[in-house]
């Protein structure tokens, strides 16, 4: 089974226990593509779009 980085940790996950995160901006970066960890996205982005 493939494995993601957490773009918040760091940590290394498996696919099934990541959360995907696309974030459109309003710059020249376009969107930010990330994988995070269930717990970074619970702790950490969860409550930003709660």
């Amino acid at each position: 089974m493939s494995s993601e980085t957490c773009a918040v940790c760091g940590g290394q996950y498996p696919f099934d226990s990541t959360v995907h995160v696309l974030v459109h901006t309003n710059s020249e970066e376009g969107a930010i593509d990330y994988y995070v960890c269930r717990r970074c996205y619970e702790e950490e982005l969860a409550p930003l779009v709660a």
